[in-house]
């Protein structure tokens, strides 16, 4: 059963050239809402003015009817000649005096008595009109025609002073050219409104590309960048935006780590070809001169012994190398509590022959109880590449470990020797893989790996190496190693591995 890969460029759903660009979706998810809100505010607008013109049509009428109430309300018979029938409004039906027309009724529908200029226009009213209509949230104008014009109305009962019904006021006006206006009105925010609906997508989309073009300046770089040329990185305009900016800075960040560990990757590339070249040559030179003509079973004998010198090397070499790729890939080892000075012990047993046979003094001093949080097998492998290189840049003299509780609580392991020492250059690079310094590379052979992998596996372990070194005094290198917590196990034995 086969299936596509995780990091496969299709498994986010479909390609990036058939998705909607982000600036079409902007428009497409915010245009509607601003069209639609825009298109709110107009009708709000309009419904505005509707309101505002048809209140102050209906408020003149009601204001007449009041002031007919107030003259003719309360009283026992209905006396008509207390309201000011003489006004111009009232005698004139021109344009420039505004024009009222008023009309009393019976309840029964007999006209009882209208104002004057009733009577100067060119038709009469229709049919007496005596319906009351309730005044409701939304003013709306009643309207009748007459003589080729047009009026509109408000009919109101007059009570006597017991609440009696004694009579109906009518009173009318030339409807007004508000219709006209309204419309016009409408058209003015029918056009506004498409000009700011425009206008403000037109802005939409700018902000979406000024948001975009840090955006097109990252994918170019990123679709430029190949494994020979990582130089080149994303501009990021003043103008860019606080999350744009903080994208733009992480990738550029994100690229000068890749091109560290590219060019990091090629030093190391090249030193292990030159550190694996060197010694497989003189393998070949070796077998090559053993085969040349027929030699004695001991000459053969010690050219296998040689071959076997050199084959060990190599194999602690390319073991070095591996555990030094498996902690760049990974570093989530169990830590466990490990009892640092029967392990700095066992080391030291482990190479007691080789300092023996060197005449080297080698001591261990740990006699306290002394725990440390990590792992063991990597702790051994520490140590016993700390071993391996004092004796093996130690000519004569002594190579002593000390184990103890530093002040700060931390495991602490001590290994200090009397060889040719660093200066402080070869001491700055010393932890570099495949570094070896001039005079360490006269005395003895190796392949710059042992303090580099010693300097991984205590990084790794959150603890601290520190190198104190100088020409002719010798070195001593420091191990501090966290301490385990309070509720940690018991520290588990570990087997010894082979040293790097």
């Amino acid at each position: 059963m086969t299936g596509s890969s995780p990091r496969s460029g299709s498994s986010g759903g479909s390609p990036p050239g058939e998705r909607p660009s982000f600036r079409r979706r902007l428009l497409m998810h915010i245009g509607p809402a601003v069209v639609l809100a825009l298109a709110v505010l107009a009708f709000i607008a309009w419904g505005s003015a509707h309101l505002t013109v048809h209140r102050n049509a209906t408020d003149v009428l009601t204001a007449e009817v009041s002031e007919m109430r107030a003259d003719v309300d309360g009283q026992r018979t209905l006396d008509l000649s207390e309201y000011a029938w003489e006004e111009a409004h009232h005698r004139l039906a021109v344009d420039r005096v505004d024009p009222i027309f008023v009309q009393v009724f019976a309840p029964d529908g007999r006209l009882l008595r209208q104002s004057a200029n009733i009577d100067s226009l060119s038709a009469p009213f229709p049919d007496r009109r005596l319906t009351v209509h309730p005044e409701g949230a939304w003013p709306s104008l009643h309207t009748f025609g007459a003589g080729g014009q047009s009026f509109y109305y408000r009919t109101r009962p007059l009570r006597s002073a017991s609440g009696e019904r004694m009579a109906f006021v009518q009173v009318a006006r030339f409807v007004p050219e508000h219709r006209s206006l309204l419309w016009k009105f409408g058209a003015g925010l029918g056009g506004l409104w498409l000009l700011l609906s425009g206008g403000l997508l037109g802005l939409v989309a700018w902000a979406a590309g000024r948001v975009l073009r840090p955006l097109r300046s990252i994918t170019e770089v990123a679709r430029s960048v190949t494994s020979a040329e990582l130089e080149e990185r994303a501009d990021l305009p003043p103008t860019a935006d606080r999350e744009t900016a903080t994208l733009g800075r992480a990738f550029n960040a994100l690229l000068d780590r890749i091109e560290e560990h590219v060019a990091a990757l090629r030093a190391f590339t090249a030193n292990a070809a030159h550190e694996l070249q060197t010694p497989l040559t003189a393998l070949q030179g070796h077998v090559e001169l053993a085969l040349r003509r027929e030699r004695d079973p001991e000459s053969y004998r010690e050219t296998l012994r040689l071959l076997d010198r050199k084959l060990g090397g190599l194999v602690r070499t390319l073991r070095a190398l591996l555990t030094l790729t498996r902690l760049d890939r990974d570093d989530s080892f169990e830590r466990t509590p490990v009892d640092l000075p029967a392990l700095a012990a066992d080391e030291a047993d482990a190479v007691q022959a080789a300092a023996d046979k060197k005449g080297i003094d080698l001591e261990v001093d740990a006699d306290e109880p002394v725990r440390a949080a990590g792992q063991p097998d990597l702790l051994r492998k520490a140590i016993r590449n700390l071993l391996d290189n004092a004796l093996k840049y130690t000519r004569d003299g002594a190579v002593r470990v000390t184990v103890e509780q530093a002040a700060d609580g931390r495991a602490q392991l001590v290994c200090t020797d009397t060889g040719p020492g660093m200066s402080e250059e070869e001491r700055a690079a010393a932890t570099e893989r495949f570094y070896r310094g001039t005079e360490a590379g006269q005395m003895a052979e190796g392949s710059g790996l042992g303090l580099s992998l010693v300097h991984r596996i205590v990084e790794e372990h959150g603890g601290e190496l520190r190198l104190d070194s100088a020409p002719g005094d010798g070195t001593r290198v420091t191990l501090l190693l966290p301490a385990p917590s309070a509720d940690a196990s018991a520290p588990a034995p570990a087997q010894a591995p082979d040293a790097e």
